[in-house]
């Protein structure tokens, strides 16, 4: 193996074990810790986020939508305070803006 393939091997590596908290916890375990909540977001460009909070969802909008891993503080969708994305280069934090006639949106802007 080459040391430049290595490098990049071990770095990953690093990326990936200093977010052990996010993968690994538990939805609905501890509100401070970051929980997967993937499942609990509908993309906003879908037609399921005309209904999304009635039917108990979070809105995302990112580029990504609900195909990478979205983690949040919090016990559920009403009440989370902090979430972040999984993208191509690690996590990104998500800012919560309240969209007139649909409610809050997690948007996604690096």
């Amino acid at each position: 193996m080459s040391k430049k393939a290595l490098t990049i091997a071990v770095a990953a590596v690093g990326v990936a074990l200093s977010f052990p908290g996010i993968a690994g916890a538990a939805p609905n375990g501890d509100p401070a810790a970051y929980a997967e909540f993937t499942a609990d977001f509908v993309p906003a460009n879908t037609q399921e986020a005309l209904n999304a909070t009635a039917n108990g969802k979070a809105l995302i909008l990112s580029p990504y939508g609900t195909s990478h891993t979205i983690a949040c503080r919090g016990t559920g969708v009403a009440d989370f305070y902090e979430c972040m994305q999984e993208d191509d280069l690690g996590w990104i934090t998500l800012n919560k803006v309240d969209v007139p006639g649909i409610g809050p949106t997690w948007t996604y802007f690096p």
